[in-house]
């Protein structure tokens, strides 16, 4: 498994993309590839980047036969869990795990900002809307919360 995951990985990151997640069936099937970029990601370069993965000749010949490749964008369902997944999602409603002891777990907020270290937050807190500042380090995983 490891040794398509690298496969894999090497050629989306070659072609300018970044790996959220590889997933293989362990009985065959189907292999799952979620990619994105810094500013989200086109049909069209999803479509590039999985035809780089079924013509390269070492997939052709381990994996091709026995398992359907599947690559795709990380939907609106996908964890929430590094600096940039935050970003892409500014002024978004989430539900936020933390371990931060000064605020309650799971919190609902707005994302109101981020960088490297910091999560700022918009919270409605005693009944008032407050900003409030999440260290990085201390966000366990968030997702987005759709109104509907």
């Amino acid at each position: 498994m490891n040794e398509i995951k690298k496969l894999i990985t090497d050629i989306v990151e070659a072609s300018g993309l970044i790996v959220e997640d590889i997933r293989m069936s362990e009985t065959g099937g189907t292999i799952k590839v979620v990619c994105d970029t810094e500013k989200g990601i086109t049909s069209s370069k999803l479509v590039a980047v999985s035809k780089k993965i079924l013509k390269n000749s070492e997939y052709d010949e381990k994996y091709a036969v026995n398992y359907r490749l599947e690559v795709s964008s990380p939907g609106i369902d996908m964890p929430l869990t590094k600096a940039r997944h935050f970003v892409k999602n500014l002024g978004r409603d989430i539900e936020l795990k933390h371990d931060c002891e000064e605020y309650k777990s799971p919190l609902k907020a707005s994302i109101e900002d981020v960088d490297n270290d910091v999560l700022i937050l918009k919270v409605k807190l005693k009944k008032e809307n407050t900003t409030i500042r999440i260290p990085m380090k201390k966000v366990i995983s968030a997702e987005v919360s759709l109104k509907w």
